[in-house]
C-alpha cells in the first residue's frame, strides 16, 4: 500500500499553502482569485495531467519506446449559476 500526505493551511485572505515531503504549491483560495496560485480546478487538472505523464514513463520503458518530451494540456468549463 502507498500512502500519502499533504498538509494545507490558509496564509492570509489571498491564498493558501499545500505541502508535501519538501515542495510546496501556493494555492489560490481567496474569493477574488490569486494570479500566481492553482485555484482548485487548476490543482486537479493540473493531477490529471501529472497522472496522464506518469502513467507515460511508467510504459514507455516496457514498450522499448524512447521520447524527448510529453506535453499535455487540459481544459475544464465550470458553470457558476445554478452551479452544475
Amino acid at each position: 500500500m502507498l500512502e500519502y500526505t499533504v498538509n494545507a493551511r490558509r496564509v492570509d485572505a489571498r491564498g493558501s499553502l499545500a505541502s508535501t515531503k519538501q515542495a510546496e504549491i501556493r494555492l489560490d483560495t481567496s474569493l477574488v482569485g490569486c494570479g500566481d496560485a492553482f485555484n482548485a480546478a487548476e490543482l486537479l487538472l493540473a493531477a490529471v495531467a501529472a497522472c496522464m505523464i506518469k502513467g507515460i514513463e511508467r510504459v514507455a520503458p516496457m514498450l522499448d519506446f524512447e521520447f524527448h518530451g510529453v506535453d499535455v494540456t487540459l481544459h475544464a468549463v465550470r458553470q457558476d449559476a445554478p452551479p452544475h
